[in-house]
Protein backbone atom coordinates (compact mmCIF):
# COMPACT_ATOMS: atom_id res chain seq x y z
CA UNK A 1 0.00 0.00 0.00
CA UNK A 2 2.90 2.30 1.17
CA UNK A 3 4.55 1.91 -2.53
CA UNK A 4 3.30 4.26 -4.33
CA UNK A 5 3.74 7.29 -2.06
CA UNK A 6 7.06 6.21 -1.53
CA UNK A 7 7.90 6.35 -5.44
CA UNK A 8 6.54 10.36 -5.28
CA UNK A 9 8.46 11.08 -2.35
CA UNK A 10 11.05 10.75 -4.81
CA UNK A 11 10.48 14.41 -5.68
CA UNK A 12 12.47 15.71 -3.01
CA UNK A 13 15.86 14.69 -4.97
CA UNK A 14 14.85 17.21 -7.70
CA UNK A 15 12.16 19.91 -6.40
CA UNK A 16 13.95 20.45 -3.41
CA UNK A 17 17.76 20.50 -4.77
CA UNK A 18 19.08 20.99 -0.87
CA UNK A 19 18.21 17.08 -0.78
CA UNK A 20 21.35 16.62 -2.78
CA UNK A 21 23.30 17.69 0.55
CA UNK A 22 22.03 13.89 1.80
CA UNK A 23 24.80 12.40 0.52
CA UNK A 24 27.10 14.33 2.68
CA UNK A 25 26.90 13.06 6.66
CA UNK A 26 28.14 16.31 8.25
CA UNK A 27 25.50 18.86 6.61
CA UNK A 28 22.44 16.34 7.24
CA UNK A 29 21.24 17.17 10.54
CA UNK A 30 21.22 20.83 8.78
CA UNK A 31 19.17 20.20 5.96
CA UNK A 32 16.65 18.79 8.19
CA UNK A 33 16.28 21.27 10.59
CA UNK A 34 15.23 23.74 7.86
CA UNK A 35 13.15 21.58 6.38
CA UNK A 36 8.98 21.19 8.03
CA UNK A 37 7.97 18.38 10.11
CA UNK A 38 5.71 17.33 7.31
CA UNK A 39 8.62 17.46 4.55
CA UNK A 40 10.98 15.37 7.37
CA UNK A 41 8.03 12.95 7.10
CA UNK A 42 7.90 12.15 4.04
CA UNK A 43 11.50 12.07 3.13
CA UNK A 44 11.74 9.35 6.30
CA UNK A 45 9.09 7.22 4.53
CA UNK A 46 10.97 7.46 1.70
CA UNK A 47 14.61 6.33 3.24
CA UNK A 48 12.59 3.09 3.91
CA UNK A 49 10.92 4.51 7.12
CA UNK A 50 7.11 2.76 8.10
CA UNK A 51 4.17 4.18 9.30
CA UNK A 52 3.39 3.58 12.68
CA UNK A 53 1.29 0.58 12.26
CA UNK A 54 -0.44 0.76 15.86
CA UNK A 55 -1.49 4.45 15.53
CA UNK A 56 -2.93 3.12 12.31
CA UNK A 57 -5.04 0.53 14.18
CA UNK A 58 -6.24 2.94 16.28
CA UNK A 59 -7.75 5.57 14.03
CA UNK A 60 -8.76 2.85 11.75
CA UNK A 61 -10.64 1.52 15.17
CA UNK A 62 -11.67 5.33 16.17
CA UNK A 63 -12.73 6.26 12.68
CA UNK A 64 -14.72 2.21 12.44
CA UNK A 65 -16.50 3.14 15.66
CA UNK A 66 -17.83 6.80 14.60
CA UNK A 67 -18.67 5.77 11.34
CA UNK A 68 -20.88 2.60 12.44
CA UNK A 69 -22.87 5.52 14.60
CA UNK A 70 -23.11 7.32 11.63
CA UNK A 71 -20.80 10.51 12.79
CA UNK A 72 -19.09 11.19 10.17
CA UNK A 73 -18.80 14.75 10.76
CA UNK A 74 -16.98 13.64 13.85
CA UNK A 75 -14.98 11.62 11.31
CA UNK A 76 -14.05 14.72 8.87
CA UNK A 77 -13.76 17.55 12.12
CA UNK A 78 -10.51 14.91 13.68
CA UNK A 79 -8.58 15.22 10.67
CA UNK A 80 -6.11 17.84 11.28
CA UNK A 81 -2.67 18.87 9.40
CA UNK A 82 0.12 17.97 10.71
CA UNK A 83 2.19 14.36 10.93
CA UNK A 84 -0.92 12.55 11.79
CA UNK A 85 -2.41 13.23 8.59
CA UNK A 86 -0.93 10.30 6.28
CA UNK A 87 -1.56 7.99 9.49
CA UNK A 88 -5.23 8.94 9.39
CA UNK A 89 -5.99 9.32 5.50
CA UNK A 90 -3.87 5.68 5.67
CA UNK A 91 -6.88 4.39 8.00
CA UNK A 92 -9.44 5.54 6.16
CA UNK A 93 -8.09 3.79 2.54
CA UNK A 94 -7.85 0.69 4.71
CA UNK A 95 -11.57 1.08 6.14
CA UNK A 96 -12.48 1.44 2.66
CA UNK A 97 -16.09 1.87 3.11
CA UNK A 98 -18.23 3.87 1.32
CA UNK A 99 -18.09 6.76 3.74
CA UNK A 100 -14.27 6.86 4.07
CA UNK A 101 -14.18 7.51 0.05
CA UNK A 102 -16.56 10.58 0.41
CA UNK A 103 -14.19 11.67 3.29
CA UNK A 104 -11.31 11.53 1.53
CA UNK A 105 -12.56 13.25 -1.31
CA UNK A 106 -14.34 16.17 0.24
CA UNK A 107 -10.58 16.36 2.08
CA UNK A 108 -9.58 17.26 -1.48
CA UNK A 109 -11.34 20.62 -1.21
CA UNK A 110 -9.56 21.62 2.00
CA UNK A 111 -6.86 24.17 2.59
CA UNK A 112 -5.45 22.66 5.36
CA UNK A 113 -2.56 25.09 5.12
CA UNK A 114 -0.78 28.03 3.87
CA UNK A 115 2.51 26.09 3.09
CA UNK A 116 2.37 25.36 -0.11
CA UNK A 117 4.67 22.22 0.14
CA UNK A 118 2.93 20.79 2.81
CA UNK A 119 -0.54 21.51 1.13
CA UNK A 120 1.11 19.16 -1.67
CA UNK A 121 2.05 16.44 0.48
CA UNK A 122 -1.40 16.28 1.90
CA UNK A 123 -2.73 16.13 -1.88
CA UNK A 124 -0.54 13.25 -2.63
CA UNK A 125 -1.20 11.38 0.56
CA UNK A 126 -5.05 11.79 -0.15
CA UNK A 127 -4.78 10.91 -4.27
CA UNK A 128 -2.78 8.13 -3.39
CA UNK A 129 -5.46 7.04 -1.20
CA UNK A 130 -8.16 7.68 -3.30
CA UNK A 131 -6.50 5.51 -6.01
CA UNK A 132 -6.28 3.10 -3.52
CA UNK A 133 -9.79 2.85 -3.14
CA UNK A 134 -10.37 2.65 -6.75
CA UNK A 135 -12.86 5.18 -6.68
CA UNK A 136 -12.79 7.00 -10.61
CA UNK A 137 -16.21 8.80 -9.09
CA UNK A 138 -13.43 10.85 -7.40
CA UNK A 139 -11.73 11.89 -10.67
CA UNK A 140 -13.31 14.70 -11.31
CA UNK A 141 -12.33 16.35 -8.18
CA UNK A 142 -9.06 15.07 -8.38
CA UNK A 143 -8.71 16.15 -11.94
CA UNK A 144 -10.14 20.01 -10.79
CA UNK A 145 -7.52 19.59 -7.89
CA UNK A 146 -4.16 18.40 -9.70
CA UNK A 147 -4.97 20.99 -12.47
CA UNK A 148 -5.22 23.60 -10.07
CA UNK A 149 -2.25 22.48 -7.82
CA UNK A 150 0.17 21.97 -11.20
CA UNK A 151 2.34 25.39 -11.00
CA UNK A 152 2.83 24.78 -7.30
CA UNK A 153 5.90 22.70 -5.46
CA UNK A 154 5.03 19.16 -6.05
CA UNK A 155 2.82 19.90 -8.79
CA UNK A 156 4.36 17.42 -10.95
CA UNK A 157 4.18 14.55 -8.74
CA UNK A 158 0.38 15.12 -8.06
CA UNK A 159 -0.27 15.22 -11.56
CA UNK A 160 1.58 12.08 -11.86
CA UNK A 161 -0.62 10.35 -9.08
CA UNK A 162 -3.81 11.72 -10.87
CA UNK A 163 -2.76 10.20 -14.29
CA UNK A 164 -2.18 6.56 -13.13
CA UNK A 165 -5.95 6.71 -11.88
CA UNK A 166 -8.23 3.59 -13.15
CA UNK A 167 -10.45 5.79 -15.87
CA UNK A 168 -7.91 9.33 -16.49
CA UNK A 169 -8.02 7.92 -20.46
CA UNK A 170 -11.55 8.41 -20.74
CA UNK A 171 -11.34 12.45 -20.16
CA UNK A 172 -8.57 12.24 -22.81
CA UNK A 173 -11.45 11.20 -25.46
CA UNK A 174 -13.46 14.28 -24.97
CA UNK A 175 -10.54 17.17 -24.85
CA UNK A 176 -12.74 19.95 -25.43
CA UNK A 177 -14.39 19.29 -22.06
CA UNK A 178 -13.79 21.55 -19.24
CA UNK A 179 -12.71 18.08 -17.35
CA UNK A 180 -11.09 17.05 -20.82
CA UNK A 181 -8.85 20.41 -20.56
CA UNK A 182 -8.44 19.57 -17.15
CA UNK A 183 -7.10 15.72 -17.97
CA UNK A 184 -4.68 17.54 -20.43
CA UNK A 185 -3.25 20.12 -18.64
CA UNK A 186 -2.13 17.49 -15.97
CA UNK A 187 -0.90 15.02 -18.25
CA UNK A 188 1.07 17.57 -19.57
CA UNK A 189 2.49 18.04 -16.24
CA UNK A 190 2.79 14.04 -15.58
CA UNK A 191 4.83 13.94 -18.72
CA UNK A 192 6.64 17.30 -18.10
CA UNK A 193 7.66 15.98 -14.27
CA UNK A 194 9.53 12.76 -16.18
CA UNK A 195 12.25 15.41 -17.21
CA UNK A 196 11.97 16.89 -13.36
CA UNK A 197 12.61 13.83 -11.23
CA UNK A 198 9.47 11.63 -11.40
CA UNK A 199 10.45 8.26 -11.52
CA UNK A 200 10.50 6.30 -14.86
CA UNK A 201 8.05 3.73 -13.24
CA UNK A 202 5.23 6.14 -14.10
CA UNK A 203 5.32 5.04 -17.46
CA UNK A 204 3.84 1.83 -17.11
CA UNK A 205 1.93 2.63 -13.96
CA UNK A 206 0.27 4.99 -16.41
CA UNK A 207 0.42 3.23 -19.12
CA UNK A 208 1.64 6.51 -20.53
CA UNK A 209 2.23 4.93 -24.41
CA UNK A 210 -1.61 3.90 -24.45
CA UNK A 211 -2.41 7.32 -23.09
CA UNK A 212 -1.06 9.43 -25.89
CA UNK A 213 -2.41 7.12 -28.21
CA UNK A 214 -5.92 7.78 -26.98
CA UNK A 215 -5.59 11.03 -27.29
CA UNK A 216 -3.96 10.94 -30.59
CA UNK A 217 -7.15 8.66 -31.84
CA UNK A 218 -9.03 11.95 -30.10
CA UNK A 219 -7.28 14.90 -31.41
CA UNK A 220 -10.20 15.95 -33.85
CA UNK A 221 -9.60 18.05 -37.00
CA UNK A 222 -8.40 21.14 -35.85
CA UNK A 223 -4.90 21.89 -34.37
CA UNK A 224 -5.05 22.19 -31.15
CA UNK A 225 -2.32 24.15 -28.76
CA UNK A 226 -3.09 21.84 -25.27
CA UNK A 227 -2.74 18.71 -27.42
CA UNK A 228 0.08 20.05 -29.18
CA UNK A 229 2.22 20.51 -25.98
CA UNK A 230 1.51 16.75 -25.08
CA UNK A 231 2.70 15.78 -27.78
CA UNK A 232 6.09 17.55 -28.40
CA UNK A 233 6.44 16.34 -24.60
CA UNK A 234 5.77 12.56 -25.85
CA UNK A 235 8.75 13.64 -28.00
CA UNK A 236 10.78 14.77 -25.64
CA UNK A 237 9.89 11.83 -23.35
CA UNK A 238 11.14 9.50 -26.46
CA UNK A 239 14.19 11.60 -26.56
CA UNK A 240 15.18 10.69 -22.98
CA UNK A 241 13.88 6.96 -22.91
CA UNK A 242 16.75 4.97 -22.74
CA UNK A 243 18.58 7.07 -19.83
CA UNK A 244 15.25 6.79 -18.15
CA UNK A 245 14.71 3.10 -18.72
CA UNK A 246 18.28 2.59 -17.40
CA UNK A 247 17.17 3.84 -13.88
CA UNK A 248 14.62 1.09 -13.28
CA UNK A 249 16.78 -0.89 -11.88
CA UNK A 250 17.64 -4.71 -12.94
CA UNK A 251 13.57 -6.14 -12.43
CA UNK A 252 12.79 -7.91 -15.85
CA UNK A 253 9.19 -7.41 -15.58
CA UNK A 254 9.64 -3.41 -14.73
CA UNK A 255 11.97 -2.76 -18.06
CA UNK A 256 9.68 -4.82 -20.21
CA UNK A 257 6.52 -3.33 -19.45
CA UNK A 258 8.39 0.33 -19.63
CA UNK A 259 9.64 -0.76 -23.32
CA UNK A 260 5.87 -1.82 -24.50
CA UNK A 261 4.78 1.52 -23.59
CA UNK A 262 8.30 3.44 -25.29
CA UNK A 263 7.02 1.01 -28.35
CA UNK A 264 3.25 2.01 -28.24
CA UNK A 265 5.15 6.02 -28.47
CA UNK A 266 7.73 5.14 -31.11
CA UNK A 267 4.97 4.06 -33.56
CA UNK A 268 3.26 6.87 -33.02
CA UNK A 269 6.45 9.15 -33.74
CA UNK A 270 6.53 9.74 -37.47
CA UNK A 271 2.46 11.56 -37.02
CA UNK A 272 3.42 13.27 -34.07
CA UNK A 273 6.56 14.59 -36.02
CA UNK A 274 4.12 15.77 -38.84
CA UNK A 275 1.52 17.04 -36.50
CA UNK A 276 4.18 19.13 -34.54
CA UNK A 277 5.65 20.81 -37.97
CA UNK A 278 2.45 21.86 -39.07
CA UNK A 279 1.14 23.28 -35.75
CA UNK A 280 3.07 26.85 -35.25
CA UNK A 281 2.08 28.24 -38.61
CA UNK A 282 -1.66 27.25 -37.80
CA UNK A 283 -1.68 28.55 -33.98
CA UNK A 284 0.21 31.94 -35.27
CA UNK A 285 -2.57 32.26 -37.81
CA UNK A 286 -5.55 31.46 -35.11
CA UNK A 287 -3.79 33.59 -32.42
CA UNK A 288 -5.23 36.68 -34.05
CA UNK A 289 -9.03 35.84 -33.38
CA UNK A 290 -8.71 33.87 -30.47
CA UNK A 291 -10.15 34.91 -26.86
CA UNK A 292 -7.81 35.67 -24.38
CA UNK A 293 -8.16 32.05 -22.44
CA UNK A 294 -7.03 30.68 -25.82
CA UNK A 295 -3.98 32.99 -26.58
CA UNK A 296 -2.22 32.32 -23.52
CA UNK A 297 -2.70 28.66 -24.53
CA UNK A 298 -1.34 29.14 -28.11
CA UNK A 299 1.54 31.28 -26.73
CA UNK A 300 2.71 28.57 -24.22
CA UNK A 301 2.68 26.20 -27.31
CA UNK A 302 4.38 28.46 -29.32
CA UNK A 303 7.47 29.27 -26.46
CA UNK A 304 7.06 25.53 -25.98
CA UNK A 305 7.65 24.59 -29.46
CA UNK A 306 10.78 27.51 -29.86
CA UNK A 307 8.36 28.72 -32.72
CA UNK A 308 8.01 32.64 -33.25
CA UNK A 309 4.78 34.14 -32.45
CA UNK A 310 5.03 36.46 -35.69
CA UNK A 311 3.27 39.36 -36.18
CA UNK A 312 0.26 38.84 -33.83
CA UNK A 313 2.37 37.98 -31.07
CA UNK A 314 4.57 40.56 -31.88
CA UNK A 315 0.91 43.00 -31.43
CA UNK A 316 0.00 41.47 -28.43
CA UNK A 317 3.28 42.24 -26.82
CA UNK A 318 3.07 45.76 -27.90
CA UNK A 319 -0.41 46.42 -26.71
CA UNK A 320 -0.15 48.45 -23.41
CA UNK A 321 -1.30 46.67 -20.58
CA UNK A 322 -2.76 43.70 -22.08
CA UNK A 323 -2.60 40.35 -19.76
CA UNK A 324 -0.65 38.64 -22.23
CA UNK A 325 2.48 41.22 -23.12
CA UNK A 326 5.39 39.08 -20.77
CA UNK A 327 3.95 35.75 -22.31
CA UNK A 328 4.09 36.95 -26.03
CA UNK A 329 7.22 38.70 -25.54
CA UNK A 330 8.80 35.12 -24.92
CA UNK A 331 7.31 34.26 -28.23
CA UNK A 332 9.05 37.11 -30.15
CA UNK A 333 12.24 36.54 -28.22
CA UNK A 334 13.87 34.51 -31.31
CA UNK A 335 11.27 36.19 -34.18
CA UNK A 336 13.31 37.21 -37.35
CA UNK A 337 10.82 40.14 -37.79
CA UNK A 338 12.79 42.80 -38.31
CA UNK A 339 10.31 45.04 -36.92
CA UNK A 340 10.70 43.00 -33.58
CA UNK A 341 13.73 44.46 -32.15
CA UNK A 342 12.89 47.88 -33.12
CA UNK A 343 9.53 48.03 -31.80
CA UNK A 344 11.00 46.26 -28.45
CA UNK A 345 13.43 48.88 -28.59
CA UNK A 346 10.70 52.23 -29.01
CA UNK A 347 8.66 50.49 -26.14
CA UNK A 348 11.70 50.98 -23.49
CA UNK A 349 12.92 54.26 -24.66
CA UNK A 350 9.14 55.42 -25.08
CA UNK A 351 8.46 53.95 -21.36
CA UNK A 352 11.39 54.00 -18.99
CA UNK A 353 13.68 57.22 -18.29
CA UNK A 354 17.08 54.65 -18.84
CA UNK A 355 19.41 57.65 -18.04
CA UNK A 356 18.37 59.07 -14.75
CA UNK A 357 17.77 55.28 -13.66
CA UNK A 358 21.51 54.76 -14.62
CA UNK A 359 23.15 57.67 -12.88
CA UNK A 360 22.07 56.98 -9.52
CA UNK A 361 23.85 54.68 -7.15
CA UNK A 362 23.45 50.88 -7.58
CA UNK A 363 21.59 48.86 -5.15
CA UNK A 364 22.68 45.49 -3.75
CA UNK A 365 18.84 44.30 -3.25
CA UNK A 366 15.93 45.50 -5.25
CA UNK A 367 13.47 47.45 -3.63
CA UNK A 368 9.94 46.79 -1.89
CA UNK A 369 7.47 47.93 -4.33
CA UNK A 370 8.42 48.04 -8.32
CA UNK A 371 10.30 50.73 -9.57
CA UNK A 372 9.00 50.65 -12.98
CA UNK A 373 5.18 50.78 -13.63
CA UNK A 374 3.22 47.21 -13.55
CA UNK A 375 1.73 47.97 -16.99
CA UNK A 376 5.73 48.33 -18.37
CA UNK A 377 7.39 44.98 -18.71
CA UNK A 378 10.74 46.12 -18.61
CA UNK A 379 12.53 43.32 -17.84
CA UNK A 380 10.69 41.33 -20.01
CA UNK A 381 11.38 43.95 -22.57
CA UNK A 382 14.87 43.39 -21.81
CA UNK A 383 14.97 40.04 -21.57
CA UNK A 384 13.09 39.74 -25.40
CA UNK A 385 16.00 41.75 -27.14
CA UNK A 386 18.40 39.31 -26.41
CA UNK A 387 17.38 37.56 -30.15
CA UNK A 388 17.31 41.22 -31.49
CA UNK A 389 20.81 42.01 -32.41
CA UNK A 390 22.28 45.28 -33.44
CA UNK A 391 24.24 48.28 -32.34
CA UNK A 392 21.08 49.81 -30.98
CA UNK A 393 19.60 47.15 -29.06
CA UNK A 394 23.51 46.55 -27.53
CA UNK A 395 23.60 50.57 -26.76
CA UNK A 396 20.07 49.67 -24.83
CA UNK A 397 21.32 46.54 -22.80
CA UNK A 398 24.56 48.60 -21.79
CA UNK A 399 22.34 51.47 -20.46
CA UNK A 400 20.20 49.36 -18.94
CA UNK A 401 22.96 47.24 -17.41
CA UNK A 402 23.78 50.48 -15.27
CA UNK A 403 20.08 50.57 -13.45
CA UNK A 404 20.08 51.30 -10.03
CA UNK A 405 17.68 48.34 -9.23
CA UNK A 406 19.40 45.02 -9.88
CA UNK A 407 16.44 43.47 -11.03
CA UNK A 408 16.35 45.53 -14.27
CA UNK A 409 20.44 45.38 -14.68
CA UNK A 410 19.92 41.30 -14.25
CA UNK A 411 17.48 41.21 -17.04
CA UNK A 412 19.70 43.54 -19.58
CA UNK A 413 23.39 41.78 -18.15
CA UNK A 414 21.48 38.94 -19.00
CA UNK A 415 20.70 39.55 -22.90
CA UNK A 416 24.37 40.22 -23.31
CA UNK A 417 26.76 37.42 -24.54
CA UNK A 418 24.03 35.78 -26.95
CA UNK A 419 25.96 37.31 -30.18
CA UNK A 420 29.71 38.84 -30.80
CA UNK A 421 29.38 42.01 -28.86
CA UNK A 422 29.16 44.98 -32.13
CA UNK A 423 31.04 47.32 -29.77
CA UNK A 424 33.75 44.59 -27.74
CA UNK A 425 35.44 47.33 -26.03
CA UNK A 426 32.28 48.53 -24.00
CA UNK A 427 30.60 44.65 -23.56
CA UNK A 428 33.83 43.28 -22.30
CA UNK A 429 34.49 45.78 -19.66
CA UNK A 430 30.89 46.08 -18.26
CA UNK A 431 30.75 43.11 -18.11
CA UNK A 432 33.87 42.49 -16.23
CA UNK A 433 31.79 45.28 -13.99
CA UNK A 434 28.89 43.44 -13.26
CA UNK A 435 31.04 40.32 -12.45
CA UNK A 436 32.20 42.17 -8.86
CA UNK A 437 27.99 43.26 -8.85
CA UNK A 438 26.88 43.48 -5.16
CA UNK A 439 23.85 41.39 -6.56
CA UNK A 440 24.23 37.59 -6.95
CA UNK A 441 21.84 37.72 -9.71
CA UNK A 442 23.44 41.13 -11.77
CA UNK A 443 27.14 38.29 -10.86
CA UNK A 444 25.97 35.12 -11.98
CA UNK A 445 24.25 36.89 -15.06
CA UNK A 446 27.19 38.29 -15.64
CA UNK A 447 29.82 34.89 -15.72
CA UNK A 448 27.30 33.34 -18.03
CA UNK A 449 27.37 35.94 -21.07
CA UNK A 450 31.08 36.06 -20.31
CA UNK A 451 31.03 32.43 -20.61
CA UNK A 452 28.81 32.31 -23.77
CA UNK A 453 31.28 34.70 -25.07
CA UNK A 454 33.82 31.99 -24.42
CA UNK A 455 36.06 34.13 -21.56
CA UNK A 456 38.75 31.79 -19.94
CA UNK A 457 37.92 32.83 -16.32
CA UNK A 458 34.32 32.77 -16.56
CA UNK A 459 34.48 29.42 -18.23
CA UNK A 460 37.19 28.01 -15.49
CA UNK A 461 34.70 29.18 -12.69
CA UNK A 462 32.29 26.62 -13.95
CA UNK A 463 34.31 23.77 -14.84
CA UNK A 464 35.87 24.41 -11.14
CA UNK A 465 32.11 24.25 -9.89
CA UNK A 466 31.41 21.60 -11.91
CA UNK A 467 33.97 19.57 -9.98
CA UNK A 468 32.70 20.48 -6.79
CA UNK A 469 32.61 17.86 -3.79
CA UNK A 470 29.20 19.67 -2.73
CA UNK A 471 26.76 17.99 -5.02
CA UNK A 472 23.72 21.42 -4.47
CA UNK A 473 27.17 23.58 -6.52
CA UNK A 474 27.48 21.45 -9.24
CA UNK A 475 23.63 20.51 -9.67
CA UNK A 476 23.08 24.44 -9.67
CA UNK A 477 26.08 24.83 -12.14
CA UNK A 478 24.58 22.19 -14.67
CA UNK A 479 21.06 24.33 -14.28
CA UNK A 480 22.74 27.54 -14.73
CA UNK A 481 24.93 25.72 -18.24
CA UNK A 482 21.13 24.51 -19.55
CA UNK A 483 19.26 27.67 -18.95
CA UNK A 484 21.95 30.21 -19.95
CA UNK A 485 23.61 28.32 -23.35
CA UNK A 486 26.49 27.86 -22.59
CA UNK A 487 26.90 24.91 -25.44
CA UNK A 488 31.22 25.53 -24.75
CA UNK A 489 30.74 23.56 -21.39
CA UNK A 490 29.02 20.12 -23.54
CA UNK A 491 32.33 18.38 -23.23
CA UNK A 492 32.58 19.18 -19.44
CA UNK A 493 28.58 17.73 -18.80
CA UNK A 494 29.12 15.02 -21.16
CA UNK A 495 31.55 13.54 -18.53
CA UNK A 496 29.27 14.57 -15.67
CA UNK A 497 26.51 12.58 -17.66
CA UNK A 498 28.20 9.07 -16.53
CA UNK A 499 28.84 10.46 -12.99
CA UNK A 500 28.71 7.53 -9.84
CA UNK A 501 26.19 10.14 -8.71
CA UNK A 502 22.58 8.79 -10.41
CA UNK A 503 21.53 12.54 -9.66
CA UNK A 504 24.25 14.28 -10.91
CA UNK A 505 24.10 11.80 -13.67
CA UNK A 506 20.29 12.63 -14.40
CA UNK A 507 20.84 16.33 -14.29
CA UNK A 508 23.91 16.10 -16.81
CA UNK A 509 21.75 14.45 -19.40
CA UNK A 510 18.37 16.31 -18.92
CA UNK A 511 20.71 19.65 -19.68
CA UNK A 512 22.15 18.01 -22.57
CA UNK A 513 19.35 17.00 -24.18
CA UNK A 514 17.48 21.02 -23.57
CA UNK A 515 21.03 22.59 -25.20
CA UNK A 516 20.24 19.68 -27.81
CA UNK A 517 16.98 20.69 -28.45
CA UNK A 518 17.96 24.65 -28.28
CA UNK A 519 20.31 23.73 -31.07
CA UNK A 520 18.14 21.57 -33.37
CA UNK A 521 15.47 24.19 -33.36
CA UNK A 522 17.55 26.65 -33.72
CA UNK A 523 16.55 30.56 -32.98
CA UNK A 524 13.48 31.16 -34.69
Amino acid sequence: MLHPLIVLILLLLFVVPALLLLARRHRQQQLREELSPITRQHIDLFQGGQLNEAAVESAKARFRELLERGEVAAVENSLRAGVQYVVQVRALTELGTEDAGRILERQLQRRLTEDQIEQAWYWIDLANGLRMLNRPQSLPHLLRTADQASDLPLGHFLAAETICFLGFSGYLRQPHTALGRSALRVLLRAIEGLRFGVPANLVSEARLGELVETLWDSRGGEIDPLVTRVFNEAMRFLRRSPHLGASLGGELSDQETFDWQVSRLSALEPSLSDYLYEAPELLVDRLRYANIDQQKEILETLIDLRASGGDAALKLAMTPNHPLAELALQAVTWSTNPRAGLMIRDRILQSVAMLPRAQKRPRSTPPRRPSIPAEVPYAALLRALRGHPSPQTEAILLLAARDWDPTYRAAAISSLGWWEPIAPGDVLPRLQEARRDSNTEVRQAARAALARLGERQALLWFRQTLTSEDPQKVFEAIQTIAAEGLTLLWPDLDRLADSENSDIAHHAREALERMGEELETGRK
